[in-house]
């Protein structure tokens, strides 16, 4: 008899269970933002401590100013939020162009010549590279065109390095096969500012173009995913982020470019190394700016929405 009742109350919990909408599996989650990644809600660290930035600084070199814009370490809450795989790529961004009239990625200086659209066309070669010689306002107006935004510096910061706070997107300790960044076309370990400095200089002697340069197809790294399996968020090209340079709240610290408009860019990029590629890093640039090492992705705020 207790068997039977047993049996019973197992019986009317599972169809209890079933009479209730079960939440959307992540197949169906994703289906409603192809080449994103959810990053879900819930606390997250930011930025460095004064113990891990000396740490970093005595290990590779550099000036003060490098590293102090990630003070402090702190822990953040953000609700859940979808942002690109990876960055976007010429392919995108020619649909883009195609459909709004937007002018196309440009900047008349000799060291642009290989990203620059010939006529209006982008490089048949870069058609899966991340889209660069784009501003500030090039990368906004694309994200607002789909829908969305720009990511927050904090929005980035989390789906780069996850909840923990981990120093690359993988986690600890730099592994250049994960990189898409200077270290995968240099036979000298770049792990000081010193000989990043010397290797650059009698290898590139000042170009942006060849063989051994410039951007690589997005994704070419899968080692390198972060957490959420956000990808390339180390090396291939900074991205544009919305945000000033400027302190962060509690920082107690100065930066010459404080304070001048500034916008930020994270994640490093094809032609710099381990240093710039924490996921910590914040690095600086006129938003006018269009050279061939910033792109960017996209983030949507409102999970609820499709794309």
């Amino acid at each position: 008899m207790r068997l039977l009742v047993a049996l019973a109350a197992v019986s009317l919990a599972i169809a209890a269970m079933l009479a209730v909408p079960q939440a959307s599996s992540p197949a169906a989650k994703a289906s409603s933002h192809p080449g994103m990644v959810l990053v879900g809600p819930g606390l997250f660290v930011m930025g460095s401590s004064e113990s891990e930035i000396e740490a970093v600084r005595a290990s590779y070199g550099g000036s003060a100013d490098l590293y102090t814009p990630e003070l402090p370490r702190r822990r953040l809450a953000l609700p859940a939020f979808w942002i690109d795989r990876t960055e976007v790529t010429q392919r995108a961004y020619r649909t883009f162009v195609a459909a709004t009239g937007h002018p196309v990625p440009d900047e008349p200086s000799v060291w642009a010549e290989p990203y620059r659209w010939s006529g209006g066309e982008l490089p048949p070669s870069l058609l899966d590279h991340p889209v660069t010689l784009v501003s500030f306002d090039d990368a906004r107006d694309f994200c607002r065109w789909r829908g969305m935004d720009l990511p927050s510096e904090a929005q980035w910061e989390k789906a780069a390095r996850g909840s923990e706070g981990g120093t690359y997107p993988w986690g600890e300790g730099y592994d250049a096969w994960r990189v898409a960044g200077a270290q995968q076309r240099s036979d000298v370990t770049l792990d000081r500012i010193e000989r990043w400095t010397d290797w650059w200089r009698s290898t590139y002697r000042g170009r942006m173009r060849g063989r051994e340069v410039g951007t690589f197809p997005v994704g070419s790294f899968p080692g390198g995913a972060s957490p959420y399996g956000a990808l390339d968020m180390a090396g291939n090209v900074f991205e544009w982020v919305d945000a000033t340079f400027d302190a962060y709240p509690g920082s107690g610290r100065t930066h010459p470019d404080y304070g001048h408009g500034y916008r930020v860019v994270r994640g490093g990029d094809w032609y710099l190394d381990r240093i710039y590629q924490r996921a910590a890093s914040r690095l600086r640039a006129p938003r006018d700016h269009r050279v061939p090492t910033i792109g960017f992705r996209c983030a949507c705020s409102h999970p609820q929405d499709t794309h």
